[in-house]
């Protein structure tokens, strides 16, 4: 849905499902670019999946990854350690695991820990920790895109402003040394985006794309969350 030149709305029912091989849950791609990119030559990518049962990660070589999980009671990863060179060291997010030596690391993720880093040839197998989980994924090629991911709360009114979060509670302002190549907002709750006149409902995993330059307002009247996700490109 295309509100203007500027604004993008992405409904998450609106977003095909896909079931994985192994059966074990399925996978709703909300963007990727070039838009019809196979996943072995895409820039970047977002998608929010549904894990039903233990596995393995499929691999991603070339790629950075991050995962937030968004519902359910998490995951324990077993992350193989071999792979630890190749870990993520310049990345936006909170969390990373670091190896050196050819042993396994443990993880717990639930849905409020930070989003995890990891590089996407690492072996990585998750079990469940309990009922099924919804995960939130952002993968960029390594060397030429780079993603931040984080987790914002906020009571009352959102705004956007250029490249400067602010509400009636606080003020944060996201670093601006490399302009965004895009901005995104992911809804985890109900709210609303008041957009040219029109108010537009929300619901939990709608995504908004933000151009540069860009400004977006969103109205709740309880406490809500947000995602936020800025890819930018790599300096040469």
């Amino acid at each position: 849905m295309t509100l203007n030149k500027q604004a993008q709305l992405i409904r998450y029912q609106d977003c095909p499902s896909t079931p994985w091989k192994n059966g074990g849950g399925n996978t709703k791609q909300l963007l990727i670019s070039p838009i019809n990119a196979e996943l072995t030559e895409f820039d970047y990518r977002l998608s929010i999946a549904s894990i039903s049962s233990n596995g393995p990660f499929s691999l991603f070589n070339g790629i950075d990854r991050q995962l937030v999980i968004l519902e359910g009671d998490g995951v324990e990863l077993s992350i193989d350690s071999h792979e630890g060179e190749k870990q993520i060291n310049d990345l936006g997010a909170e969390e990373r695991i670091q190896g050196d030596t050819d042993t396994t690391e443990y993880k717990r993720l639930t849905p409020i820990d930070s989003p995890f880093c990891f590089a996407g040839e690492t072996s990585i197998t998750s079990q469940l920790l309990g009922s099924d989980v919804i995960d939130f994924n952002v993968m960029t090629k390594r060397g030429v895109f780079k993603a931040h991911t984080q987790r914002l709360n906020f009571d009352g009114i959102f705004i956007v402003e250029h490249a400067a979060i602010t509400n009636n509670n606080k003020s944060e302002h996201h670093n601006t040394a490399d302009a965004p190549i895009v901005d995104l907002l992911c809804c985890l709750d109900t709210m609303t985006w008041e957009h040219n006149g029109k108010i537009i409902k929300l619901m939990p995993y709608d995504m908004l794309i933000i151009r540069p330059g860009e400004d977006i307002k969103l109205v709740t009247t309880a406490p809500n969350r947000l995602l936020r996700v800025t890819i930018t490109a790599c300096k040469p």
